[in-house]
């Protein structure tokens, strides 16, 4: 396996049905626990029973109904705060418990922990906590996890602590109104970042 599906000129897997691998459909299917089978088949659900006809606020409802699950935590960036509570509201419409910790709990300063501050000039800037919003979610017996908004690295520890499936509402992104690839449809951003094809204008 190259690991280069990005400059695939085909993507004959997905056409053709081709299998550039070597790994055999037998190891594929003994890979995946019974679990993770029930998940595949609720995404499976999920995606070809709403394929472009629901946002993916509704989709993560629909995932959770049909694996059962009764209790959803979300772990957002205080900056998304009142986005949180709309969040928050919408799911508990949907009939889940739901629960939500942000990202500045238990409130200890950066400057504490050797941290960089956003405003060198504040007494008091509190640091992300994204170990404990995994902790107090788990507390709460949360089955699914939910990122809204976390910082880069921020993310990868609060998913590495969760002890069950974790999924993304909201990747952050402060300059294109969290719209990741936003960078990628835009020409001007393109050309910032290098990246322009020589035969795009």
């Amino acid at each position: 396996m190259k690991a280069d599906c990005a400059n695939c000129p085909t993507h004959a897997c997905y056409t053709k049905g081709v299998n550039c691998t070597g790994v055999s459909e037998e190891e594929v299917k003994r890979a995946y626990t019974e679990d993770e089978l029930k998940m595949m088949q609720a995404a499976a659900y999920v995606e070809g029973t709403f394929y472009s006809n629901i946002t993916r606020l509704q989709e993560i409802a629909e995932f959770a109904k049909c694996m059962g699950y009764k209790k959803l935590g979300m772990a957002f960036c205080i900056g998304l705060n009142a986005e949180a509570r709309y969040i928050a509201r919408y799911y508990t419409q949907q009939g889940f418990e739901f629960y939500s910790v942000c990202c500045k709990n238990c409130s200890f300063a950066k400057k504490e922990y050797g941290l960089k501050q956003v405003k060198p000039e504040l007494d008091h800037e509190a640091m992300c906590n994204p170990k404990f919003q995994a902790r107090f979610l788990k507390e709460k017996g949360v089955e699914l996890f939910i990122i809204c908004g976390l910082c880069v690295g921020h993310d990868a520890i609060f998913t590495a602590n969760c002890d069950g499936p974790v999924t993304a509402l909201v990747a952050k992104d402060r300059l294109l109104a969290h719209n990741p690839l936003g960078a990628i449809y835009s020409r001007y951003w393109k050309r910032k970042l290098g990246i322009l094809g020589p035969d795009e204008v």
